[in-house]
């Protein structure tokens, strides 16, 4: 997606998660005012809910976590959009055990790459010129790097549905890319004003397999193959060329 930024899973390198930590305190805390700055001495922003968390983030090429994000499981806290947002009645059962259902939490990315006034807080300057990867700038691709790394951790373990609680200029983002993420809740005051919202990862699965925006080919580089959707290129960082 990019020569520029790398995307991996942080779990297994105490000193990247720290970095996470650390980027989520200062966006969280002392940029947005979401959290009291007061309640975190240490400057590092975690809680309950990590414990039962993959974390990921974007890394620039000096090794620096320039963004991050959580995948959180069920556990016997529950998913902690449940205490904030009251979801359609109509919905699904979001119980039934052939779902692997996880929420994406606390998406952060250094201010160092919001370029402009009406970013807003996810690196989405400017967007790219056309989704098919033809032409390309610069302006989300931290976020789409991110997208990738929790795609990936998804795929590996078998997760089949992600909810996520996101901001309009977040939801522009994804849906210009074809993500399939679908309303379940109103919009509603969870850190910021946001819209829940629920991805069911096969059908984006069919959006990479269908071709239609050639820069997805790119959430399949480095991920082993048999967690490829079915029928999809057999080589993926060539086909986006």
């Amino acid at each position: 997606m990019s020569q520029y930024f790398i995307s991996q899973i942080l779990d297994d390198t105490p000193q990247l998660l720290e970095q996470s930590f650390s980027l989520r305190y200062h966006v969280y805390c002392l940029e947005r005012g979401f959290l009291r700055a007061e309640n975190y001495p240490d400057e590092r922003e975690t809680d309950m809910f990590d414990s039962y968390s993959i974390h990921v983030g974007v890394l620039n090429l000096q090794g620096e976590v320039i963004a991050t994000a959580r995948l959180i499981e069920p556990s016997v806290a529950g998913l902690p959009m449940f205490h904030h947002c009251k979801l359609f009645a109509d919905l699904p059962s979001l119980n039934d055990s052939r779902l692997r259902v996880v929420e994406v939490s606390r998406l952060a990315v250094s201010r160092k790459y919001n370029r402009r006034a009406d970013d807003g807080f996810y690196g989405l300057e400017g967007g790219t010129d056309q989704t098919d990867g033809r032409r390309r700038r610069e302006g989300g691709e931290v976020a789409l790097n991110l997208y990738k790394a929790l795609y990936q951790a998804s795929k590996r373990r078998g997760i089949t549905h992600w909810l996520a609680a996101t901001e309009k200029s977040l939801q522009r983002l994804v849906a210009k890319y074809a993500f399939p993420f679908k309303a379940v809740a109103p919009e509603t005051d969870y850190y910021g004003s946001v819209a829940p919202y629920l991805m069911d990862l096969r059908e984006f699965d069919n959006v990479i397999s269908s071709r239609r925006i050639l820069l997805l080919d790119e959430f399949l580089d480095g991920l082993e193959p048999e967690f490829w959707p079915v029928g999809d290129l057999a080589c993926p960082s060539d086909a986006s060329r």
